[in-house]
């Protein structure tokens, strides 16, 4: 069971390194393109998440692997659960379907390191 949990811990890292990196370096004008903004709208929310993602991307491993306060690990992966439930309601409203069932796969993923690590 414990190489199953790091096996999702790192794809769950993994899935989430594209996002992040779009997040924090993509111009205003690149996030308004990519339809992650209107214009008007303020960059500021995006970067939170990005930098939210971040430290979950980082508290997803780093904690459990050192040991240096491990209890980390399931909240970060209860914050990923979090996200994949924001992201859901944002791409039904977009009526973006075709990510919803990766989605609910990277929910149930997060859920479940959050819930045999906790």
């Amino acid at each position: 069971m414990e190489t199953t949990l790091w096996v999702l811990q790192g794809l769950l890292a993994a899935f989430f390194v594209m996002p992040v990196v779009m997040k924090l370096t993509s111009t205003k004008n690149q996030l308004i393109e990519k339809q992650q903004l209107k214009p008007g709208d303020s960059v500021v929310p995006i970067r939170v998440i990005g930098v939210l993602e971040l430290l979950g991307i980082i508290g997803i491993i780093l904690p459990q692997l050192t040991g240096i306060f491990p209890v980390l690990t399931p909240l970060a992966a209860v914050g990923f659960s979090l996200v994949m439930v924001g992201a859901f309601f944002v791409h039904l409203n977009k009526k973006e379907y075709k990510v919803l069932p990766m989605l609910v796969v990277v929910f149930v993923l997060s859920a479940t390191v959050a819930y045999f690590r906790f």
